[in-house]
């Protein structure tokens, strides 16, 4: 079966470091891969890969109508995904309660659970008729036990994103389709770049392993789950927080 990926937030450190991956495999690939504000990594990536086929598409997901026009774009060429990566999010930042803003939290639901459910809707009734498809999105470890403070949006579009997960696992069990979810402790990417490095360091020293998770063990685990070893697992939410949650 020829290879075929959707993927959000390609951009991302998680996302070149999954795209370098993939084209050590030495299959031939072909991945769909959406960016918004940066593709000069990826365009560096697309011009060096041999095996991967690199297709990029500039979206802005807090769009409705820009979403609307990418998927319909992917349809056009009558693609039937196997593997579907969701890792769009944009920065993260701390937001009390007293300090809510709607604004900020609805831009964030369209840009994380909105394209989910959409590329979902367009695409998995296609995957159900071939009876496979490999299926992961991008959660946090603060959707297991007890959160932190002042992560209200966050923790919102988090849990809504879970919530779609495992919605649309149950919907499409038995089909050959597994629709899975990655729940890491704090990764030191530029997804944190607007977080006070004290904050990072005091997280990394919390956790039982002395160290926040890094690229490659997130990368390794998100294979995993796109993998036929995990053809057994389904609506799941793994948790990869080095003991920090259980």
């Amino acid at each position: 079966m020829m290879k075929t990926y959707i993927i959000t937030g390609a951009s991302s450190d998680i996302g070149t470091v999954f795209l370098k991956e993939l084209e050590k495999d030495g299959e031939k690939v072909t991945a769909y891969c959406q960016y918004f504000s940066n593709d000069s990594k990826l365009k560096e990536l697309q011009s060096e890969f041999k095996n991967l086929n690199v297709k990029l598409s500039r979206c802005d997901l807090s769009s409705t109508e820009d979403t609307d026009r990418w998927i319909n774009d992917l349809k056009s060429e009558c693609i039937v995904p196997t593997h579907i990566l969701h890792l769009a999010a944009q920065k993260f930042e701390y937001m009390r309660i007293k300090n809510f803003d709607w604004g900020k939290t609805s831009k964030e639901l369209n840009i994380q659970v909105n394209s989910f459910a959409q590329i979902l809707k367009a695409f998995c009734p296609g995957m159900s008729r071939a009876k496979f498809g490999r299926i992961a999105a991008m959660l946090t470890a603060y959707t297991i036990g007890t959160p932190p403070k002042y992560m209200s949006n966050y923790l919102i579009e988090k849990y809504a994103l879970l919530g779609l997960v495992k919605s649309a696992a149950s919907e499409y069990a038995g089909t050959g389709i597994t629709i899975n979810g990655l729940s890491p402790s704090m990764i030191e990417t530029k997804f944190l770049s607007e977080v006070d490095p004290r904050i990072i360091e005091m997280t990394a020293q919390s956790n039982p392993m002395k160290r926040n998770v890094g690229v490659d063990e997130v990368v390794g685990s998100l294979r995993f789950l796109l993998s036929d070893g995990a053809a057994y697992m389904n609506g799941i939410n793994i948790n990869l927080t080095g003991g920090e949650r259980m």
